[in-house]
C-alpha cells in the first residue's frame, strides 16, 4: 500500500468534483421534469425514485464520457517531471478549462431538450447539429421565451467554474505522481476508453438502459441528452445493416416502394399542383367541432368545398423529417436528416422529378434564409428547379425578426411569381408565421388577439389570413381553376401548450385535405391518411400512367384497403391504423405496446400481452418490419426500385 500513499491528494478533490457534476445532472433532470410535467403526469413516486435511480446511472456514464480526455490530460501532467513544471502546469491548465468547457456543454444539451422535448418528444440525438445551426438566426426571440433556462445556464457554470478550482487541475504545483496512483489512473483511462469503444457490449449502459426498470413513456425522463446526442454520433446509425426479417420477395409483397399507378386508357392531366405545407400546424387546429380550434373561418369554408382527411397523420416530428415526407415519400427512419445522411444520393423519383419528366416547371416558396434547414438541398432532390427565398423577396421591411418573412407579404409574393410562370407548374409553399415564437405583424396583434386563444392559436388565425389573401390573388388567374392544391402539415405542434396528455397518437395528427376548384363541392374521408401518402394520391388525381417508387399509397384508391401511418420514437418503431396503435421496439426485437384509439385518445390499457388480440399484433408487427426491411434494402442499394 506504500506506492499509494497520498493518493487522497489527487483522488478526493476529484471524486468530489464527480459528486457535484452528478448533482448538476440530477438537477438538470428535475427541471426537465417540471418544465415537462404534464408529459409525465401519470408517474407514480416509485416510479420516479426508479427513475431517477436509473438517470443517475445514465449521468454517471456520461460524466465518464465526457470527461474522459480531461482524465488523459491528468495523466499526462502526472508525467511531467519536476523540472518540467512549466510544460505540466500548460497541462493542468487545460485540463481544467478543457473540464469547465466540455461539462458545460453537456449540461447545455440538456437544458436545450428541457424546452424543445415538447416538440421533438425525444432526447437528443445528432440531428441537433442541423436543429441548432438553423435556429440561431432567432436567438433573440429563443432568448426571451427560454430567459430562465439560460440563467440556470449560466449559474451552471459558475458551480463548474468553482468546482474546477478546488481540484487537483487547479493546483500551482501538484506534487509527482506517485508509481501507483500512476497506475491506478493507466487502468481507469484504459477502462473508459475501452467502454467507450463498445469492447464491453453485454454490461455496456445504452440509452435505451433504463427501460429494464422504467415504463417507456418514461424513458426520456431517465436519459441524458448529452449520452443520446454522443451515442447517435458514436453507432453512426446512418450507416444501414441488411435486416432481413422476411425472405425478399415475401417482404416487398407487404411492404414495398415500388408501386405501378393507373390503368389501361388513362392520360395525364396536366393540372397545376400547388402543395402548401402548414409549418407547425396540429389537427385540431383545424378539426370542426374541435373545442380548442383555431378561429380559421377561411380554411374552413375550404374544407367544406375539399376533400378532408380527418384523421391524418405526421411520419415525423420536425421540419426536415415532414418535407422528405411529403416531397420524397420516405419516412424519417434515420437519426439524422435524409438529405445529410450517407444516402443522400439515392435517387428519387418524387412528385418533383415524376412531374417535372412529364414538361412541369417546378418552385419552392419559402421566407426563410436560401438553404434554411438544408431545404435548399433536399429540394434539389426532389426535383425542384427554382428556389424562392427571403434573398429574392429582397424587402426586409417585413421580415419578423426571427425566421423569415412574414406569410402575408411572402404568399402575395408567390402569388405574382406564379402569374408569370407557364401551365403546367408545381409549386410547393412552406409557411413559417406558425412557427414559435409566433410572431404576427404589428398591425394585425390586435385584429388577432382573440380572447381564450393561445399564441399559437393567434398565429394560425394570421396564417389562415394570408391563406385568404393569397386565394384572393390568385383567383382570377388563368391557372387557377385548372389547378390542385394540397395543405399539408409538416408536423404536429402541442396547440394546448403541454396542458392535454400526451400519447402515441396525438404527438403526429395533423390536417391534410385538397382542394380542386374544379369540383363543386366537397368530402370527408374516413381513410387514415399520412405524409408519404400524397404523393400517390395527387398522381392518382392527375390520372398519371407509370411508377412510383417511395411508401405510401394512394388515399383514393378504392382498391386498396390497408391504410396506415408510419413513424418513429427514438427505437420505437410505430404503425398507426384506423383504430390500433402498436409500438415495435427495434433493438429488443418486440412489441412495446398495443393500444386502441379513439381520435387522438387512447382507450384502456395496453393490449399487448392480450392473448385475444395476438393475430392483430402479429400483423401489425409484419407490417412495421417489413417496412424496415424495404426501407433499408433501399437505402443501402440507392435505388427505390
Amino acid at each position: 500500500m506504500i506506492p499509494f500513499r497520498g493518493s487522497s491528494r489527487y483522488f478526493r478533490p476529484l471524486f468530489r468534483a464527480a459528486v457535484i457534476l452528478l448533482l448538476l445532472h440530477q438537477g438538470v433532470r428535475f427541471i426537465f421534469w417540471r418544465y415537462n410535467h404534464q408529459l409525465f403526469t401519470d408517474l407514480s413516486f416509485r416510479e420516479a425514485f426508479l427513475v431517477f435511480c436509473r438517470g443517475l446511472q445514465q449521468d454517471l456514464v456520461t460524466i465518464i464520457l465526457l470527461n474522459s480526455p480531461v482524465l488523459l490530460l491528468c495523466v499526462a501532467a502526472g508525467y511531467a517531471k519536476t523540472e518540467g513544471a512549466f510544460k505540466q502546469r500548460r497541462l493542468l491548465d487545460g485540463s481544467r478549462w478543457l473540464f469547465i468547457g466540455i461539462n458545460a456543454a453537456g449540461l447545455a444539451i440538456n437544458l436545450l431538450d428541457t424546452g424543445y422535448f415538447r416538440f421533438s418528444r425525444h432526447r437528443s440525438n445528432q440531428a441537433l447539429r442541423y436543429v441548432f445551426s438553423d435556429s440561431l438566426g432567432s436567438f433573440k426571440s429563443l432568448f426571451w421565451s427560454y430567459w430562465l433556462l439560460l440563467v440556470i445556464f449560466m449559474a451552471v457554470v459558475i458551480v463548474l467554474v468553482r468546482t474546477a478550482g478546488f481540484t487537483i487541475l487547479a493546483k500551482r504545483r501538484p506534487p509527482p505522481l506517485l508509481p501507483g496512483i500512476k497506475v491506478l489512473y493507466q487502468f481507469l483511462t484504459l477502462v473508459v476508453l475501452l467502454a467507450t469503444l463498445g469492447v464491453f457490449p453485454r454490461n455496456l449502459v445504452l440509452p435505451g438502459t433504463p427501460l429494464l426498470s422504467v415504463a417507456p413513456d418514461h424513458l426520456p425522463l431517465a436519459q441524458n441528452s448529452a449520452f443520446t446526442f454522443l451515442y447517435s454520433l458514436l453507432r453512426k446509425q446512418e450507416e444501414l445493416k441488411p435486416v432481413s426479417y422476411f425472405p425478399e420477395k415475401e417482404g416487398r409483397t407487404i411492404a414495398s416502394t415500388f408501386h405501378t399507378i393507373g390503368k389501361e386508357g388513362d392520360s395525364l392531366q396536366k393540372k397545376n399542383v400547388v402543395i402548401c405545407i402548414l409549418e407547425s400546424f396540429a389537427r385540431g387546429y383545424l378539426l370542426p367541432g374541435d373545442p380548442d380550434k383555431a378561429i380559421t373561418p377561411f380554411f374552413d369554408s375550404l374544407i367544406r368545398k375539399s376533400i378532408f382527411f380527418p384523421r391524418s397523420i405526421a411520419n415525423g416530428f420536425e421540419s426536415n423529417q415532414g418535407i422528405v415526407s411529403i416531397l420524397g415519400g420516405l419516412p424519417p427512419f434515420l437519426d439524422e436528416p435524409f438529405y445529410y445522411s450517407a444516402y443522400a444520393n439515392t435517387p428519387l423519383k418524387s412528385i418533383g422529378n415524376i412531374l417535372k419528366a412529364e414538361g412541369y416547371h417546378t418552385n419552392f416558396f419559402m421566407g426563410a434564409g436560401k438553404d434554411h434547414f438544408g431545404f435548399g438541398k433536399f429540394t434539389k432532390m426532389a426535383g425542384i428547379d427554382h428556389y424562392y427565398s427571403r434573398v429574392d423577396f429582397n424587402d426586409d421591411r417585413y421580415y419578423d425578426g426571427n425566421w423569415g418573412i412574414f406569410d402575408e407579404p411572402f404568399l402575395q409574393f408567390g402569388a405574382g411569381v406564379l402569374s408569370k410562370e407557364r401551365s403546367p407548374f408545381l409549386a410547393v409553399f412552406f409557411t413559417i408565421s406558425s412557427h414559435p415564437p409566433y410572431t404576427i405583424p404589428l398591425q394585425y396583434r390586435e385584429r388577432f388577439n382573440f380572447p381564450g386563444k393561445t399564441a399559437p392559436q393567434r398565429s394560425i388565425s394570421y396564417v389562415d389570413h394570408s391563406f385568404q389573401e393569397f386565394f384572393a390573388a390568385c383567383r382570377t388567374a388563368p391557372w387557377f381553376k385548372n389547378t390542385i392544391f394540397v395543405f399539408c402539415a409538416d408536423h404536429w405542434l402541442d396547440p394546448y401548450e403541454g396542458k392535454t396528455p400526451y400519447s402515441p397518437v396525438n404527438a403526429f395528427a395533423i390536417p391534410i385535405f385538397i382542394y380542386d376548384p374544379s369540383r363543386d363541392s366537397g368530402e370527408t374521408r374516413e381513410t387514415l391518411a399520412s405524409q408519404v401518402d400524397l404523393t400517390p394520391t395527387i398522381l392518382g388525381l392527375l390520372h398519371y400512367r407509370g411508377s412510383y417508387t417511395g411508401f405510401g399509397s394512394d388515399l383514393l384508391d378504392p382498391s386498396i384497403e390497408d391504410h396506415y401511418a408510419l413513424n418513429r420514437i427514438g427505437d420505437v418503431y410505430q404503425v398507426i391504423t384506423g383504430d390500433l396503435v402498436l409500438g415495435y421496439d427495434r433493438p429488443k426485437d418486440k412489441t412495446r405496446y398495443l393500444y386502441r384509439y379513439n381520435g387522438t385518445r387512447l382507450l384502456g390499457g395496453d393490449l399487448s400481452g392480450d392473448s385475444t388480440y395476438r393475430l392483430v399484433r402479429e400483423k401489425l408487427e409484419r407490417w412495421v418490419k417489413a417496412n424496415i426491411q424495404c426501407y433499408t434494402e433501399a437505402l443501402i442499394r440507392r435505388s427505390l426500385e
